[in-house]
């Protein structure tokens, strides 16, 4: 399975070990480096750090199989963007 997590919180990195200890290849897209460091290295895992608009995420998204919104609650322009790039 091919899986992109959009993540900004705790949860999303804990859910993207969990995708990969699974066998699933994850992708996690965070946006600041900072994110990227907290996200750590695990294998199955690729990070990609900096903002996405909408039009950045259509083609990050056009192999999965599954799109995880793991964002902060009060992102809602990311949500809403995610949305509407799936």
């Amino acid at each position: 399975m091919n899986v992109v997590v959009f993540s900004g919180t705790t949860e999303g990195r804990a859910l993207s070990y969990a995708l990969a200890e699974l066998g699933a290849q994850v992708t996690v897209c965070v946006a600041t480096e900072y994110g990227k460091i907290d996200q750590g290295f695990c294998p199955g895992i690729q990070v990609k750090s900096g903002r996405l608009e909408q039009a950045d995420m259509i083609p990050v998204l056009q192999d999965k199989t599954l799109c995880i919104d793991a964002t902060h609650p009060y992102a809602t322009q990311v949500t809403q963007n995610i949305r509407e790039a799936a």
